[in-house]
């Protein structure tokens, strides 16, 4: 059960970010030991990328809190690696300020976060709420969701995958919660596929005051495609998305076709 488990807790909006506080507050709430790993400011975007060419440090707020001067992926190492404190039998990342769909995950800090503890061999997953165009509301929307994860999703997952065998076998798990599912006395939790984001106008180019152009990486969202079943429909019809995820990159298909060809 959950609450006989240690709780690594980081993401990529930063330590001090109201998804985070709120998941802190509803495990204490809770009584489930944690700790915390996370950047010491906002690094949404960074994907996977860690720190190479500079000293990182850790600066300890409490004997479980850790704010590291990186990524989302160097807080996770250096929490593993240095070690910052025990071993965890699960690593959460977010609560996450809008969702992560489809192909954002290789954008996303927040999920990156997670691959790197399932890379360490500890189960992981990556939650973020999805907004659907409302504006958040810090100081309610992330406890509700804080409250929803850990008091109805989590047990949802542990009893889908057997228990203990959710944190015995480690596995990687994406999980969006959308507002409109937030206060639901039965919000409806779908076990999903990844599915695809339409965005328009990606590149916004401007002009400094000397002449000079620069530009911006963003754009609005257009909608999601039909796909039955993904991550965005669930988001579409106001339901928790679970996908399970994989890090095995290799096309098996391709290669063993190529193979039988030489």
């Amino acid at each position: 059960m959950i609450s006989s488990r240690f709780i690594l807790i980081t993401n990529d909006d930063g330590i001090h970010a109201p998804g985070i506080t709120a998941l802190e507050n509803r495990l204490s709430a809770a009584g489930i030991s944690h700790a915390v790993a996370a950047p010491l400011h906002e690094k949404s975007g960074c994907g996977h990328s860690i720190t190479l060419h500079d000293p990182l440090r850790a600066r300890k707020f409490t004997d479980h809190r850790f704010a590291v001067h990186g990524t989302p992926a160097d807080a996770v190492i250096l929490y593993f690696d240095a070690p910052l404190h025990e071993k965890p039998d699960l690593v959460i990342s977010g609560i996450n300020l809008g969702g992560n769909l489809a192909h954002d995950l290789t954008y996303s800090g927040t999920v990156c976060a997670a691959i790197e503890g399932f890379y360490h061999g500890v189960t992981s997953i990556a939650v973020s709420l999805y907004f659907g165009g409302k504006s958040p509301d810090p100081s309610v929307h992330f406890e509700m969701a804080a409250e929803l994860f850990v008091g109805k999703i989590l047990p949802y997952m542990e009893a889908a995958c057997g228990g203990r065998d959710l944190y015995e076998t480690p596995r990687l798990f994406n999980v969006n919660i959308p507002v409109a599912a937030l206060g639901k006395k039965r919000p409806v939790i779908r076990w999903t596929s990844l599915g695809k984001r339409n965005y328009g106008g990606q590149i916004i180019k401007r002009e400094d005051p000397r002449g000079r152009p620069y530009y911006w990486i963003g754009g609005d969202q257009l909608g999601f495609e039909d796909i039955p079943g993904s991550d965005c429909n669930a988001m579409r019809d106001a339901e928790v998305s679970i996908t399970p995820l994989t890090m095995h990159f290799t096309d098996e298909l391709t290669l063993n076709r190529l193979r039988k060809k030489t």
